[in-house]
């Protein structure tokens, strides 16, 4: 199926660099034309659709330049405005029974590109046949270079195949980048799924491994109880307080890295970092901010956290054993609280209340290994 038009809507961010790439190429392409103009008139003898085209191009550089114009009136103003040039010239040419010169088989090219730039494939061909013939009825009549009229067709012919084929690859390039990314998406959250965090964590430790000093965090998180969520309000508030969730682990984390659905109501947070105290903060504050976070309508919840650094690894997978096996643990010791790796030592994070949560205490004999916020 051929597309049907050319024209995209422009996002907000876009649309400046757009009007000013445009706005540039007006004024570069009038700049050509001024020195055309100004060669002829030493020749003592101007072009008058040369003028036309310079008078054209300044014109729709100064709309860009001062007004919002909508672009398919823009693109449209500059067809019909250059179509009106070209056929005027070669009326003229019939009039006096001139030959085409030289000169005026570019103007045919340009309108070929902007034709298949602007109008639908179908109505783009209809508009270079149509120009083609004009351009063959007037070598006809004139008895004007039957090679140049031969070079003009294949010219429109290689633009047509470029533009046709050009737009299959870029709407396809369009839907491969789409289904790539959708495919790592979580359609419920918008975050990144377990396969497009499980190729982040990767190529961190790949980092991780080349470079000193890039190592990383993560932290695995579960919402304490939500199957009693579920059960007692539904499936649809369960999903409302994931999305929830979702929207504060994000807003927390922020630049610091990135957060990832794992998988039902577990979320997988990724630091670009293993500094103990700004592990220590962020997984304060996102322990703090869910248990902290109201909205009207949603119950409350509480996240258990595990937490596992790149350095106390060899492997990804190491990483995410150690991560889910403190996440257990956080859950045992009684939920509602953050489970940190050895080299993390152990600071109680301030409730609602700015009360501390306890500590358990560790056995007398031993410094512990892993211990809780």
């Amino acid at each position: 199926m051929l597309p049907q038009t050319p024209h995209q809507p422009t996002s907000r961010a876009q649309e400046p660099l757009r009007r000013r790439v445009y706005v540039a190429v007006c004024l570069l392409a009038a700049a050509a034309l001024l020195v055309i103009v100004l060669t002829d008139l030493r020749r003592g003898q101007v072009e008058p659709g040369t003028a036309a085209g310079l008078a054209l191009c300044l014109g729709v550089a100064g709309l860009l330049q001062f007004s919002r114009l909508p672009w398919l009136l823009v693109d449209y103003t500059v067809l019909l405005g250059a179509s009106g040039i070209v056929v005027t010239q070669l009326l003229h040419l019939l009039g006096t029974q001139e030959p085409i010169p030289l000169r005026t088989y570019f103007p045919g090219v340009f309108l070929v590109i902007a034709a298949f730039s602007v109008l639908p494939v179908r109505a783009a061909l209809a508009y270079t046949a149509a120009l083609l013939a004009i351009f063959a009825g007037l070598s006809v009549a004139t008895g004007s270079d039957v090679v140049l009229l031969g070079e003009l067709t294949l010219a429109s012919l290689l633009i047509a195949h470029l533009s046709y084929f050009g737009r299959q690859v870029s709407a396809e390039r369009a839907r491969s980048e789409e289904q790539y990314r959708l495919s790592r998406t979580d359609v419920l959250t918008g975050l990144e799924n377990r396969r497009g965090m499980y190729e982040r964590i990767q190529q961190a430790f790949s980092r991780s491994l080349n470079s000193e000093g890039a190592e990383f965090t993560v932290m695995l998180a579960d919402i304490d109880y939500f199957k009693r969520v579920n059960d007692t309000f539904g499936h649809d508030v369960g999903d409302q307080v994931l999305q929830r969730v979702a929207s504060v682990l994000q807003r927390e984390v922020g630049h610091q890295g990135s957060v990832a659905r794992w998988g039902g109501e577990e979320f997988l947070i990724l630091l670009e970092t293993s500094e103990a105290p700004v592990v220590r903060a962020v997984a304060g504050q996102v322990w703090h901010a869910v248990r902290t976070a109201a909205v009207m309508g949603l119950p409350a919840v509480t996240t258990s956290l595990g937490v596992a650094s790149s350095g106390e690894v060899v492997s990804v997978s190491d990483l995410l054993r150690i991560a889910d096996r403190r996440l257990y643990q956080a859950k045992d010791a009684g939920r509602d609280r953050v489970q940190l790796g050895p080299a993390l030592y152990a600071r109680a994070p301030s409730d609602a209340a700015g009360k501390t949560r306890p500590v358990p205490a560790a056995p007398a004999s031993t410094a512990p290994r892993e211990q809780n916020l």
